[in-house]
């Protein structure tokens, strides 16, 4: 294992707020490492929210990854990834859980970055390579990751370069090969619903429609095939309906084309129902979407905001240009628009991030709790109805919940895109007290509720006969997360040495709890993190031949 952290000092170039048209700039920050052959700094961009809400932005760099703290005002980089530098050497990354997986064809494979720990620290877990036979993913062009899958496209050595398939669901730093996608080369992909939309740039290729419910099958849905096409990025809304492309090259205009999947007409070719341009002479690259807007990335035109509610009409709202007076393929690169904030970011290979707001999208709010309430008593013939309050409106700003309900064996989330859910009792044991709390999600980000409530189902559990444990057991910790005490308890049947140990998630002893032999009974034990970082931690009981360890988390 490998581990490379390089923090620099920070050169920032505070921005005064500038709207235009919707969009108002709120920073900057210009920090290269290394300029390429081709006199550019900077790549693609994309951003991550550690659980407690707070806002990172990723920027490739010739040198490597810049990872970039914008919860601070001025912004500043907090955390550096090295990469080689080998020609052009862009780079695309896309997150998942805690992690970071960064690609470039510079041949390093995927560099994985656990960044559970900023803004103190971002680690370099691994560099994965993967071979089969002659083909490897030593260099890839993009990635893209979807529900655990991470898809390499455009891997060099991996002909045609279509998508690689691997799975990050068992252990998100060992990727597991499951299939691939390859009839030609992919440029760049998305995926919705087990559905691959698939880029493929070169020789009037189009736009790949594939059923990946069997990642080891992949199916050809659709092909979307259309005169000069040099399809470079694609997207899809939310139900499926209609699908936007970008042309970065060929003769057909470079625009974004949206496309009617119900109703393409006869063909091919086919003719999109609607399409944008900043104007004719402007090389568009990226598109991303977030509710009923589009984020575009043009090369010439800056960031740029569409309103695509009504797709066979889709109107600019708002946008930016980052490197006025730009020709050919410099100026903006990508764009991302998740942040719960509602605050979007976009990278200019010349001159760095920008940090913009956008007053068509409102902030999420992190989802109060309010029934079961904390230290509640259910009856235990009653399942019990959680509630809390919505992060944001369904429609203008997509995502769903996942209730975390935990303690005494039971470990279970329930996804819904309601706020409440009825959890039926025989999930419950009676005289148990529980844990829960609320994660707001989207595809790209996972937020915790503010708060979280512990109840009793049926008898208190202060009538637990604690002199005489009928088992060897470890409960989750309360509260989880915590901030900075929490209370871990256990239970032992029969006389036993006892050692509770804390640990960091690389395995590193952070503190002895207890080292003792102990008479049979229940103890709780306090934890104090005030000294710690941010991050995930795992406690572990060994007691006699019986050893458990279980996670928690620290948010400050």
């Amino acid at each position: 294992m490998r581990l490379i952290l390089v923090l620099m000092c920070t050169v920032v170039f505070v921005a005064p707020l500038l709207a235009q048209n919707g969009v108002t700039l709120l920073d900057t920050l210009n920090y290269p490492h290394g300029v390429s052959p081709q006199n550019t700094m900077f790549s693609a961009c994309w951003g991550w929210v550690s659980p407690d809400g707070k806002e990172y932005a990723i920027i490739g760099t010739y040198l490597g990854t810049s990872i970039i703290d914008l919860n601070v005002s001025p912004i500043e980089e907090v955390a550096f990834i090295s990469g080689n530098p080998a020609g052009y050497c862009y780079r695309e990354f896309k997150t998942y859980k805690q992690y970071l997986y960064i690609v470039s064809e510079g041949g390093r494979g995927v560099q994985i970055v656990d960044m559970s720990q900023l803004p103190d620290t971002a680690i370099l877990v691994r560099e994965f390579q993967f071979a089969f036979g002659a083909k490897n993913i030593a260099r890839s062009h993009s990635v893209t990751l979807a529900d655990g899958y991470l898809y390499l496209n455009g891997s060099a050595n991996w002909q045609p370069a279509g998508c690689v398939i691997f799975s990050l669901r068992e252990d998100p730093t060992n990727p597991v090969y499951v299939g691939e996608f390859e009839p030609t080369y992919v440029h760049d992909a998305y995926v919705r619903n087990d559905t691959l939309y698939a880029a493929a740039i070169f020789s009037g290729g189009g736009l790949y429609v594939v059923d990946v419910q069997n990642k080891a099958n992949p199916v050809i849905i659709r092909k979307i095939e259309y005169a000069g096409s040099g399809t470079h990025h694609a997207w899809a809304t939310i139900d499926g309906r209609y699908a936007l492309t970008t042309d970065e090259i060929g003769s057909t205009p470079s625009s974004l084309k949206i496309w009617d999947m119900q109703n393409l007409g006869p063909g091919p070719p086919y003719t999109p129902l609607a399409s944008y341009r900043y104007s004719p002479g402007d090389l568009i690259h990226n598109v991303h979407g977030r509710g009923h807007f589009a984020y575009v990335s043009h090369y010439t035109a800056g960031m740029r905001v569409v309103d695509v509610s009504n797709p066979a009409s889709p109107v600019e709202v708002g946008g930016y240009d980052s490197y006025p007076g730009s020709g050919g393929f410099g100026g903006c690169w990508g764009v991302y628009p998740y942040f719960p904030s509602g605050r979007w970011i976009g990278s200019d290979m010349q001159t760095g991030l920008y940090l913009f707001d956008f007053d068509g999208l409102a902030p999420r709010t992190r989802s109060p709790l309010i029934s079961p309430a904390d230290e509640d008593t259910i009856a235990s013939n009653v399942s019990p109805v959680f509630t809390w309050n919505s992060a944001a409106d369904q429609q203008a700003d997509p995502h769903y919940y996942e209730v975390h309900v935990w303690g005494n064996g039971l470990d279970t989330l329930f996804k819904t895109r309601d706020t409440s859910l009825a959890i039926a009792s025989h999930y419950f044991l009676d005289g148990e007290s529980y844990s829960w709390h609320v994660w707001i999600k989207d595809e790209f980000t996972e937020v915790s509720s503010q708060d979280t409530f512990q109840f009793h189902f049926g008898t208190p559990t202060t009538g637990v006969n604690e002199e005489m444990p009928l088992r060897f057991s470890l409960d989750q910790n309360y509260p989880n997360p915590f901030n900075p005490g929490t209370t871990i308890t256990y239970e032992i049947p029969t006389a036993s040495p006892v050692l509770l140990t804390v640990f960091d998630a690389l395995g590193r002893e952070v503190k002895q709890l207890v080292n003792a032999i102990q008479p049979p009974g229940r103890y709780r034990v306090q934890f104090d993190g005030t000294r710690i970082s941010n991050g995930v931690y795992f406690y572990r009981l060994k007691a006699g031949s019986y050893q458990e360890q279980r996670k928690m988390v620290l948010l400050k």
